[in-house]
């Protein structure tokens, strides 16, 4: 099986996670194009819903936990927020993330996990 660029992106920077939240440079120690962040929301009834944030030179990625599986997301072009879809076809997953506020959707945008609000 051949992985696309962004899968393999994605798992390199899955690997990365575990021992960074960002990749500095270690001359200036600025960020540079390529970060991890981990966001932790509250949502709805008490839930919570963990997302890898992965932004690249290339495009920008979410990762979810879903039903124990790992759902690498891509971002979709849209007027506001930053919205991201599943890569795999065989899921229909969608987040919308606007500022500190998060829904999970599937299907025709059916909630999975709604009213999140970023965890301080």
């Amino acid at each position: 099986m051949k992985l696309s660029k962004s899968l393999v992106a994605i798992s390199t920077a899955l690997c990365a996670a575990f021992s960074v939240s960002a990749c500095v440079n270690a001359n200036d120690n600025k960020v540079t194009s390529n970060e991890i962040t981990k966001v932790i929301y509250t949502c709805k009834n008490s839930k919570t819903m963990e997302v890898l944030f992965i932004n690249t030179a290339e495009s920008s990625y979410a990762v979810i936990t879903q039903m124990n599986e790992m759902i690498p997301m891509e971002i979709m072009k849209m007027a506001s927020g930053a919205n991201y879809q599943a890569i795999n076809k065989d899921y229909t997953y969608k987040l919308y993330t606007k500022g500190e506020y998060a829904d999970l959707v599937e299907g025709n945008d059916n909630p999975v996990l709604s009213s999140c609000k970023i965890d301080n």
